[in-house]
């Protein structure tokens, strides 16, 4: 039978594995990237439009649901800086939308559905299409 010396010792060691432990949780917590705030569905739902924008109506196709619009660019609350043109753009309209309210030359603000905004096809889905006053 092996006899300790220091019965303290184990007492010691175990309490030292032990915050190394809590240490170790803590920094992987704090280097972790949390995915929660980018999934958190509450999040997602209080925003309905994260993009607005405006531009210039230069077609109507109804059959297709779609507008092209011109000179399109985000609107003041959307940007930081000066207004720059991103050039011509197709929207799709939402669901019920009246074409008849639109015709070319018409000036809108459109609410886009942020993960429908894409840059290298120059498309979107609108969430809301209004004329300007």
């Amino acid at each position: 039978m092996i006899t300790m010396k220091n019965p303290n010792l184990l007492l010691v060691g175990s309490v030292v594995l032990i915050l190394l432990a809590v240490a170790l949780v803590a920094v992987l917590d704090k280097t972790s990237t949390s995915s929660s705030s980018t999934n958190d569905v509450r999040a997602r739902a209080a925003t309905k439009t994260a993009l607005a924008l405006t531009g210039v109506v230069a077609s109507v196709d109804d059959t297709k649901g779609t507008l092209q619009v011109n000179n399109v660019q985000f609107t003041d609350s959307s940007r930081a800086g000066t207004a720059q043109n991103y050039g011509t753009w197709v929207v799709s309209a939402p669901a019920g939308f009246n074409f008849a309210s639109v015709s070319p030359g018409t000036t809108i603000t459109i609410g886009v559905d942020a993960a429908t905004f894409q840059i290298t096809k120059h498309s979107m889905n609108a969430l809301t299409i209004v004329p300007a006053k």
